[in-house]
């Protein structure tokens, strides 16, 4: 038997093919929609994958504002705008210049990524931090060694918060590696790489500003396996009120100042000049009268003076619904 077929023999393969409906498969396939695929901006993360870091890089935000709140004193939102894959080139060269760039370690997920602070929210920052009232209205166009080292508390804020929204994936211990003004003098990666670019929006009282997180997309597809199965990302937490489990872990470190305050009395200019040691200053308040203990700047609750051993204490008796209930009748 020959193995070659005469030209009588591919002619009625042919035919016995187109009749059996190849031609209409072959015009199927030539319809299909085709995506172009860049090399240079490679897409690596499909939906599923992309949905699973919204998840996380959202809580991040959310954990963060509440963080940051506290630290500031003042009301702090941050809401997730987009996540983008860019080559690390097109992330340096949107950023304003300069910018505070802190090149971070998140060991084991990334031994090298970034995390952008605006010059804008930076100055807000330095300004609340320093003790001023409210964010200046106007800018500084300059970033010094001074308002990089009262950064670090911010940029510190922000990896530990980081590290515990991704908790529920995986652990890695967070580091500052350093802390720059231009990222195109120091480039810490390639600029032809692939990198999953977190943009934020930062609101700070009405003070609006932009803050951004860079990360190798290597180091992303190494736990792609554990965002695919999606549910130790996106399981809820289990507790009857979730919102409040959440803010509670959110407060557990917060600092706050309290102080007890037992009455207030009203003297002449002339009485406090002329005020010696051992005066003694009448107030309105009736020995078991309840003061009023503060919690930052808020009259919170109201309570008794007394000792617990050797230690000065407040017994509270109740919780203050306004702060006219705290004075004595």
């Amino acid at each position: 038997m020959s193995d070659i077929l005469s030209q009588e023999e591919i002619d009625a393969l042919i035919e016995s093919y187109k009749a059996t409906g190849g031609a209409e498969e072959t015009g199927s396939a030539s319809g299909r929609q085709i995506r172009l695929y860049d090399f240079s901006r490679p897409d690596k993360f499909c939906k599923e994958h992309l949905r699973a870091l919204e998840l996380i890089h959202g809580k991040h935000g959310t954990v963060l504002a509440v963080e940051l709140a506290a630290m500031l004193h003042q009301d702090v939102q941050i809401s997730l705008l987009a996540l983008d894959q860019l080559t690390y080139r097109e992330y340096c060269e949107s950023l304003p210049t300069p910018t505070l760039f802190a090149q971070v370690s998140l060991d084991p997920l990334a031994s090298v990524a970034v995390f952008e602070f605006n010059p804008s929210l930076v100055a807000a920052c330095v300004d609340l931090l320093a003790g001023a009232p409210s964010v200046s209205p106007v800018a500084s166009s300059t970033i010094t060694e001074v308002d990089k080292a009262v950064m670090r508390r911010v940029v510190e804020a922000s990896l530990r918060k980081y590290a515990e929204s991704w908790s529920t994936c995986m652990m890695f211990k967070p580091n500052i590696v350093a802390l720059l003004t231009e990222c195109t003098t120091h480039q810490v990666l390639l600029p032809s790489e692939g990198v999953l670019v977190c943009a934020y929006e930062v609101t700070i009282a009405e003070h609006v500003s932009m803050m951004s997180i860079c990360i190798p997309s290597v180091a992303i597809e190494a736990i792609l396996p554990v965002l695919a199965q999606g549910k130790s990302v996106s399981s809820p937490v289990q507790s009857n009120n979730p919102q409040s489990e959440i803010l509670r872990r959110a407060f557990e470190d917060v600092e706050m100042e309290c102080r007890a305050v037992l009455g207030r009395t009203e003297l002449s200019l002339n009485d406090v000049a002329n005020l010696e040691v051992g005066d003694l200053i009448r107030l309105p308040t009736k020995v078991s009268g309840l003061a009023e203990l503060y919690v930052g700047d808020v009259a919170t609750f109201a309570g008794v003076l007394g000792r617990s051993g050797r230690n000065l204490a407040v017994k509270i008796s109740k919780v203050l619904k306004d702060w006219s209930d705290a004075k004595p009748q």
